[in-house]
């Protein structure tokens, strides 16, 4: 091990460049792998013991509230809330003195069945009850307080692209009660939910009507079984249904953006194929195994006499797969190391409108790891299997 070590510090620049290159070619990595993941969040967090019912035809239809009765009939079912999406941007006054418009996920829904559903998400007991006693009361993710700047007892005030109040305002406020925070990672904290009641008697249109229904089963095992239920005690009618898992449900948002992992990572390993002039990864095999190559040509001799001297084939061989993968791992260290760090502890989102979850899996960070360790021991096999099959004599007459 010392002798390693002092192998690699020979030349410490070298070494420094090495892993500096391997380092960016691995936070490249990362960081596409956090995109990604930023894309399956919906899909990451859903939950099997949940369905979505919808209109048949699509999203954008909404279901008389008569169903939900009928659902919540259904054997099987646990629990049912009704959900509608608001779609509107916060108006809040700039730095500049005019209106900043931040556009954030919001739902008029009924907020402790909602609550129920979702176990993970957590309101302090206090601000709940607060919130259940204001029909203009609001609950945010904690996310998205921060982006707003707003705290608990704060006014909100948002521009519905869809719905208007019965005056024809589009301009809609209300009281911020209540921060919700989870523990799960891929769950969304740039949500917006408000008392259904309020939004169904305030609106100038659609009422008795709701989006969407979410709801609880026993069995997740008879997903299957109790959509076809659903389903069917709808069909022929006016507003027939579509009931499927959360994930499939929230898989139609990620297909509304077209293949777009597909081409994302068609993208990425173009770019990963292409950094420092060729590829992250063969970049890190060339860049790795040229320092190798290098190294193994300087210490040719040396080589010889370590061979003389009682050291077999095998230790000379070790020693160089040793020294390449030091290397490499050196560098998933940094580079690796650097993207958990932003994505995970600093929480840094380049696009927080766009990527409501932002961060580096698990995953993402063993491939990673494991993409440095196999590339070296690929730039390593090379200048190992030359030293192991280079004569002791030979080595010593060399210059």
């Amino acid at each position: 091990m010392r002798l390693l070590l002092l192998n690699l510090t020979r030349k410490p620049l070298r070494t420094l460049l090495t892993i500096f290159g391997v380092g960016v070619a691995l936070l490249l990595f990362c960081f596409l792998e956090t995109v990604l993941n930023a894309f399956n969040a919906g899909v990451n967090m859903a939950d099997a013991s949940r369905l979505f019912v919808q209109h048949k035809e699509s999203i954008i239809f909404e279901l008389p509230m008569a169903y939900r009765q009928l659902i919540a009939q259904t054997e099987g079912v646990t629990g049912v809330a009704t959900a509608c999406w608001f779609g509107a941007l916060s108006q809040e006054p700039g730095s500049d003195g005019k209106k900043r418009e931040e556009f954030f996920a919001q739902f008029a829904t009924d907020i402790e069945d909602y609550l129920r559903l979702y176990p993970e998400v957590q309101v302090p007991p206090d601000q709940l009850a607060e919130l259940l006693s204001d029909q203009m009361g609001c609950l945010l993710g904690a996310k998205i307080a921060q982006r707003l700047g707003k705290r608990v007892g704060d006014r909100l005030v948002l521009r519905s692209t869809i719905w208007t109040q019965r005056d024809g305002s589009s301009i809609w406020e209300f009281n911020v009660r209540a921060i919700y925070t989870t523990d799960s990672p891929t769950f969304d904290q740039t949500m917006m939910l408000f008392p259904f009641k309020r939004f169904d008697e305030a609106r100038q249109f659609g009422q008795g009507s709701v989006g969407l229904y979410m709801l609880s089963i026993d069995d997740p095992g008879r997903s299957g079984e109790i959509s076809s239920v659903i389903d069917a005690r709808f069909a022929n009618s006016p507003y027939e249904t579509r009931t499927m898992t959360e994930k499939a449900f929230n898989l139609q948002f990620v297909g509304m953006l077209g293949n777009f992992q597909l081409l994302l990572r068609s993208i990425g390993t173009a770019v990963v194929l292409t950094m420092i002039g060729t590829a992250v990864v063969l970049t890190m095999l060339l860049v790795s195994a040229n320092t190798m190559m290098m190294s193994a040509r300087e210490r040719t001799r040396e080589m010889g006499i370590l061979k003389a001297i009682g050291f077999t084939d095998g230790h000379v061989f070790l020693l160089l797969i040793g020294e390449a993968l030091v290397l490499s791992l050196l560098g998933a260290l940094a580079g690796v190391g650097l993207a958990w760090l932003l994505a995970n502890v600093l929480h840094f989102n380049p696009k927080p409108d766009f990527f409501p979850v932002f961060y580096l899996p698990q995953e993402s960070i063993l491939a990673a790891v494991g993409v440095a360790a196999v590339t070296g021991l690929v730039s390593g096999i090379v200048p190992a299997v030359t030293a192991m099959r280079l004569k002791a004599t030979e080595a010593l007459r060399s210059v």
